[in-house]
C-alpha cells in the first residue's frame, strides 16, 4: 500500500511540474505576442486570416470559373457546328488547365510574409 501511495505521489510530482513547464511557456509567448503587437512588428492574427481566407476564396474561383467558361464555350461550339460532346470534352479540359494555371501563377508570387529568427517554421 505504501508503494502505490509513493507512486501516486511521484505520477502527480511529475504532471505538477508538466504543468508549471507549460504554464510559464504560455505566459512567455503570450507576452511576447503582447510586446509584438505593442510595437508594431506583427500583423494582427485577424488580418492573416483574412488574407488567406481570401486567397483560397481566390484560388476556388479561378478553378470553378476556368471549368464553367471552358464548358460552356464548348457548349457553344458543340450547338453551332453539331460536334456534340467533342468540343465539349476538349473545351473542359482547356478550362481546366486554364485553372489550374491561373492557380499556379498565384501561387508562385511571393506573399510578402517575413519570419523572425528563430521561429523555427
Amino acid at each position: 500500500m505504501n508503494e502505490d501511495k509513493g507512486k501516486q505521489e511521484n505520477s502527480d510530482a511529475e504532471l505538477r511540474a508538466r504543468l508549471d513547464k507549460l504554464s510559464s511557456a504560455i505566459r512567455t509567448e503570450t507576452a511576447e505576442v503582447a510586446e509584438d503587437r505593442k510595437s508594431g512588428n506583427s500583423s494582427s492574427t485577424s488580418e492573416a486570416t483574412g488574407r488567406a481566407m481570401g486567397l483560397g476564396f481566390r484560388v476556388a474561383s479561378e478553378l470553378v470559373a476556368g471549368v464553367i467558361v471552358g464548358g460552356g464555350i464548348g457548349w457553344v461550339i458543340d450547338r453551332w457546328l453539331g460536334t456534340s460532346p467533342f468540343g465539349l470534352i476538349v473545351m473542359l479540359i482547356v478550362g481546366m488547365v486554364a485553372g489550374f494555371w491561373n492557380v499556379y501563377r498565384l501561387a508562385a508570387r511571393p506573399t510578402g510574409i517575413t519570419r523572425r529568427p528563430g521561429d523555427g517554421k
